[in-house]
C-alpha cells in the first residue's frame, strides 16, 4: 500500500478547485486523499458531477513525485478506511435521483390564491429536480468517458457493459480481464454502466421536459420508465416500478411452482435457490427452456410478462438474460472484492436486491429493521453464488 505525502494531498485540493465547468465551479464536499491497495486515489463528490478515483490517480502521476520505499512501509489503515472501502463499491451519488422536497399538501378549506401559489411552488420544484438529474446524466457520462476508454468500450456509443447480448459469455470473460487487470472498483463499473443507461434516454426525455415543462410528472406516469433517466425518477415513480417488478415476481414464482405440481407460495429459501443458482446462473441462461428463461427475464425486470410468448425467447429473452447474468456475476464479484455487503450504503443494497430479483418487504417496522433485513438478504445471495471463492 502507499503513503500519502503532503504534496499529493496538496494536488487533491488544486484538482477539486480547479474542476469547472461552464466557468462555473462545483460545489463540492470536502476530499480525502489515501493510500489503497490499487495505488494512490483522490475522494472527490460534488454535487454536480463525479471525478473518477482513476482519473485523479492518473493526473497526479505526471510531474509528481510519488512517495518512496521509506514512507510506504510506514503506512497504517486510517481511522476512516471503511468508509474509503465504502467509495470503491459505491458509485457517485450523483448517479441517483436527487432529493424532491415538494410543500405539503393542502387541505380542502384552502384559499384559491394560496392553492395556485402552492402549485406553482410544486411545478417549479420539479423542474429543478428534472434539471438537476439531467445535469448529473451529462456529468457522470464525461466521467465515465476515460474508464469506457480503458476497458475498450465505445467511447461515444451509450452502451452498458457487458456490451454484447449476441456473445455475452466472451465478451464478458474479457471485459472480466481488463477490470481485474486494470483494478477497476465496482463505484467506477457502475458509473459506467448508469451512465450509459441514462444517457440513452436523456435526449427524448429532454424533449419531454422542453414541450410539458412542470406537466412532465404527468406524463412521465404515462410513459413509465422507457424514457426517464434513473436520476430523474421521482419517489412515486420508483415506487410504481418496484410494485410492478414484485407483482412479476409473484408471478413468475407461481409458474414454477406450478410446474413443480404445487400450488403452494414458495418459500423464501426456495425462492433464493431458483433466483441465485437458477435464474442468476449464466448456464442456466444458455441450457433453459424457453418458459424457464421468460420466467427469469420476468423476475429480474426483463420482460413485461413471464408468459411474453416463446417464440421470441431465441431472438429476444435468452440474449438478454445471458447479458444480465453476466452482468451479476461481474457485479458481485467487485463487491466482494470491494468490502462485501458491509461496506454499500443503505441504498446500494437496495438497488441490488432489486436488481437479482429480490424483495424485502418495506413494513418490517423501523428503517433499521429493514436495512437489516436488506444486507442479510444479499449477504445469503452471495454465499450462494458459487463462482465467488
Amino acid at each position: 500500500m502507499s503513503a500519502i505525502c503532503g504534496r499529493c494531498a496538496a494536488s487533491s485540493l488544486k484538482l477539486t478547485r480547479h474542476h469547472q465547468l461552464s466557468g462555473k465551479a462545483l460545489t463540492s464536499t470536502p476530499s480525502l486523499s489515501r493510500g489503497t491497495v490499487y495505488g494512490l486515489y483522490i475522494l472527490d463528490y460534488p454535487s454536480y458531477g463525479y471525478i473518477s478515483n482513476r482519473r485523479h490517480a492518473s493526473s497526479s502521476s505526471s510531474g509528481k513525485r510519488h512517495p518512496t520505499a521509506a514512507t510506504t512501509t510506514s503506512w497504517k489503515p486510517p481511522k476512516e478506511y471503511k468508509f474509503l472501502l465504502a467509495q470503491n463499491v459505491n458509485p457517485p451519488l450523483t448517479t441517483l435521483p436527487a432529493e424532491l422536497n415538494l410543500p405539503p399538501a393542502g387541505n380542502s378549506g384552502e384559499p384559491f390564491a394560496q392553492k395556485v401559489k402552492r402549485y406553482i411552488v410544486t411545478g417549479g420544484r420539479y423542474l429543478r429536480f428534472y434539471k438537476t438529474g439531467l445535469q448529473n446524466v451529462y456529468y457522470n457520462y464525461k466521467a465515465s468517458l476515460p474508464i469506457r476508454r480503458q476497458l475498450g468500450l465505445p467511447a461515444y456509443i451509450p452502451s452498458s457493459p457487458p456490451s454484447s447480448s449476441h456473445n455475452a459469455s466472451s465478451g464478458a470473460t474479457s471485459l472480466h480481464t481488463a477490470i481485474n487487470t486494470l483494478q477497476i472498483t465496482r463505484a467506477d463499473f457502475q458509473l459506467v454502466r448508469r451512465a450509459a443507461y441514462d444517457v440513452r434516454r436523456m435526449i427524448p426525455f429532454g424533449l419531454i421536459l422542453l414541450i410539458c415543462g412542470e406537466f412532465t410528472p404527468l406524463v412521465v406516469a404515462a410513459i413509465g420508465d422507457a424514457v426517464t433517466p434513473y436520476t430523474c425518477r421521482i419517489p412515486k415513480q420508483l415506487a410504481k416500478t418496484r410494485a410492478k417488478r414484485v407483482e412479476l415476481r409473484q408471478h413468475a414464482f407461481a409458474a414454477v411452482q406450478g410446474g413443480l405440481g404445487s400450488m403452494k407460495p414458495m418459500r423464501d429459501e426456495d425462492a433464493m435457490t431458483w433466483l441465485a443458482e437458477q435464474f442468476g446462473s449464466r448456464e442456466f441462461a444458455a441450457t433453459a427452456s424457453a418458459e424457464q428463461v421468460l420466467r427469469a427475464c420476468a423476475v429480474f425486470g426483463l420482460a413485461k410478462s413471464h408468459d411474453a410468448g416463446a417464440g421470441w425467447v431465441s431472438l429476444i429473452y435468452r440474449p438478454r438474460l445471458r447479458k444480465w447474468t453476466e452482468y451479476l456475476a461481474l457485479d458481485d464479484s467487485l463487491i466482494v472484492q470491494g468490502g462485501g455487503v458491509d461496506v454499500l450504503s443503505a441504498t446500494e443494497v437496495r438497488i441490488a436486491i432489486e436488481e437479482r430479483g429480490g424483495f424485502v418487504d418495506l413494513n418490517l417496522g423501523k428503517q433499521d429493521k429493514v436495512e437489516k433485513a436488506e444486507r442479510e438478504w444479499l449477504t445469503q445471495w452471495l454465499k450462494r453464488r458459487k463462482f465467488i471463492e
